[in-house]
């Protein structure tokens, strides 16, 4: 229905960059973005997209979980598409897939849902009587892992790492959140692989780095794909990685991603 809609014209699709590459829909499990110019011919299309799918399939939209939201335009206007499309109006930023888009990645949004999970479970391990290779084996399996999906999108602040590296360090020697304990060995020499005399913890900020630097890895390999086109288009690609300098106009994600490459 979708393809049929963009052959004829009738849904104009958001153009990216130089190349003008066109972004129209986007789907992943069963979430649906649909991406496009700020007009009422959108909107009219989108609704008869809709209401077709349920004429078809059988299946209801949830209208009152959906939103539309706009960028660089007027509020009334997002207001009225979404009374007529009887959903809600999205705020900027948003939660997409636990991504908050729209956000710098230094804003506190970003960051203060992760530091309240790593401090909601150190009181419940706190109540065990748990070994020190108890206490690395859950700073690697739970605490590293807790931040993974947002380390490898945002680059991490400094402060966030310093909170971060203080709340592993203070449970590796036993402390708690109202208790801190010695610290006899260096982080640095803690984060060192086991075969170097370490416990084989990662380091927040280089776990960081890394993850990020996937996306260069996989910028060079799959220029073929719709998000390595779009940001061929918006930003030049490797040629603005390596010989470009920041703009306004850059985003901070890409930002991130050119400081990690230097």
């Amino acid at each position: 229905m979708m393809r049929t809609t963009l052959s004829k014209g009738l849904y104009n699709s958001y153009l990216v960059g130089k190349q003008k590459v066109p972004v129209n829909i986007q789907q992943y499990a069963d979430d649906t973005v649909f991406v496009g110019e700020a007009s009422w011919d959108n909107v009219f299309v989108m609704k008869a997209m809709l209401r077709g799918f349920e004429m078809v399939s059988g299946l209801k939209i949830n209208f009152s979980k959906s939103s539309v939201g706009i960028f660089g335009a007027d509020t009334n206007w997002v207001l009225d598409a979404a009374h007529f499309l009887k959903c809600r109006q999205m705020e900027i930023p948003f939660q997409f897939l636990g991504i908050p888009l729209g956000a710098k990645s230094s804003s506190c949004l970003v960051w203060e849902p992760l530091i309240k999970k790593f401090e909601s479970k150190l009181p419940k391990w706190k109540q065990r009587a748990l070994s020190m290779a108890a206490n690395v084996t859950l700073i690697n399996l739970v605490l590293t892992a807790l931040p993974i999906f947002l380390l490898s999108f945002f680059r991490i602040p400094q402060k966030v790492a310093h909170k971060v590296r203080s709340l592993q360090r203070n449970f590796l020697w036993g402390g708690s959140q109202d208790l801190t304990k010695i610290a006899w060995v260096k982080w640095k020499d803690i984060c060192l692989p086991k075969e170097l005399g370490g416990l084989g913890i990662k380091d927040i900020s280089s776990f960081n780095a890394a993850l990020l630097g996937r996306w260069l890895w996989a910028l060079a390999s799959t220029q073929d794909q719709l998000w390595a086109i779009i940001l061929i288009s918006k930003y030049g690609g490797w040629a603005d990685l390596n010989n470009g300098s920041d703009t306004p106009w850059h985003s901070h994600w890409w930002k991130d991603i050119r400081k990690v490459s230097k």
